[in-house]
């Protein structure tokens, strides 16, 4: 399952399209893909865990598909 995942979010690209205009494709290094079944799953891992990460100084505030970051 860890290789079905990681090949699930390894050697992805992305471009930016405005009207008929479109952007070179770029590497994804980070995030989670969007349209997929396993899009919101993923997110919720990936959000919950940042907390844990930022340390003590930080004030963490989640909500939906948002957070804020801010130092009292």
């Amino acid at each position: 399952m860890l290789l079905w995942l990681q090949d699930f979010l390894s050697d992805r690209t992305q471009a930016v399209k405005i009207g008929t205009n479109r952007s070179s494709f770029t590497s994804v290094l980070s995030g989670v893909p969007q349209g997929s079944a396993l899009g919101p799953l993923m997110f919720l891992l990936f959000i919950n865990d940042i907390v844990d990460v930022l340390g003590p100084d930080l004030t963490v505030k989640l909500y939906a598909d948002d957070i804020k970051l801010y130092i009292l």
